[in-house]
């Protein structure tokens, strides 16, 4: 899953604030995002932040839109020393304090902490269970999912995902579809098995279209072509690939757009289009590549010298 949302704590929100704040009752940053006019929804969510006293019911809102947006960006060396900030607030709210633990445990084994990880993620898992348990809210069992499938524990995360699609399926939420689809395909790619991973991935893209929702939709687009690649079904990841670039904003975008043209020029060599390979691979900004993405860009470079 790309981000850990926080439903319940936004309906504790709006029951909680006066009716100017709830009419803000919104699910993730893209949809507050969406309401507003300026070109960058990291700077929307700054200003916002800059006038609610700290603490507050709709500081912690603002503060949970930005951890998702900078995660959902790519922007992990933001993400990490805003996390160590928050980290260290007095008694949050215990489904924000979940949001902390979550990335925290993401940002930890991407960096090869495996004790660390653990640690973060028994402490998210325990608290995201406990408020399931409580209020049956359907995206705690596919955050539980999410975290246990990115520390290699696909076993219990597809038990997880399969409760969650019994339980609630009757649920016409498209976010939910995208997300429980995407987390099926995790768990499959997880475990090497490619053909089932681009089956639930193109079920997360059928999802998301009809939403509207650019973020979620580019998302969709890119994992479903990189699994695609994977296969070796090159023409089909050009295609996915090539639909995500209207959905990239370049303000909002620049990390994973830069991320989509390394596996587009990486692509059109597969299929012997040199010239676009050549095109997309002059694209790239040599000051934003991601570190897991560096053997890929030096193996384009030495193509292109």
């Amino acid at each position: 899953m790309q981000r850990m949302r926080v439903f319940l704590f936004l309906m504790l929100v709006a029951m909680h604030t006066p009716n100017s704040l709830a009419t803000e009752h919104l699910n993730d940053h893209e949809q507050f995002c969406q309401q507003r006019d300026a070109a960058s929804c990291l700077q929307q969510l700054r200003q916002q932040l800059a006038r609610q006293p700290e603490q507050t019911a709709q500081w912690y809102q603002l503060q949970s839109f930005l951890l998702d947006y900078l995660f959902d960006k790519h922007q992990f060396a933001e993400l990490q020393q805003t996390l160590a900030k928050l980290l260290l607030q007095p008694d949050p709210p215990a489904v924000f304090q979940t949001q902390l633990y979550f990335y925290q445990a993401k940002l930890m084994n991407s960096q090869g902490n495996a004790i660390e990880a653990r640690r973060y993620a028994n402490l998210a898992q325990q608290n995201l269970q406990n408020m399931f348990d409580s209020f049956a809210d359907p995206l705690r069992l596919l955050e539980l999912a999410n975290l246990q499938a990115v520390l290699g524990e696909y076993a219990q995360a597809w038990n997880l995902l399969l409760s969650a699609e019994s339980k609630f399926h009757k649920s016409k939420d498209p976010v939910f579809a995208f997300e429980l689809n995407t987390n099926k395909a995790l768990v499959m790619q997880g475990q090497g098995l490619l053909a089932q991973a681009a089956y639930y991935r193109k079920l997360a893209l059928d999802a998301i279209l009809p939403s509207g929702f650019a973020g979620k939709i580019s998302v969709a687009y890119l994992n479903l072509g990189r699994t695609e690649q994977l296969l070796e079904h090159f023409g089909l990841a050009l295609g996915y690939y090539e639909q995500a670039l209207p959905y990239l904003h370049a303000e909002d975008d620049d990390i994973r757009l830069n991320n989509a043209l390394i596996r587009l020029s990486e692509i059109c060599l597969q299929l012997q289009k040199f010239e676009q390979a050549r095109h997309y691979f002059l694209q790239i900004d040599v000051k934003t590549i991601e570190p897991s993405y560096q053997p890929s860009y030096q193996l384009l470079q030495q193509r292109f010298r």
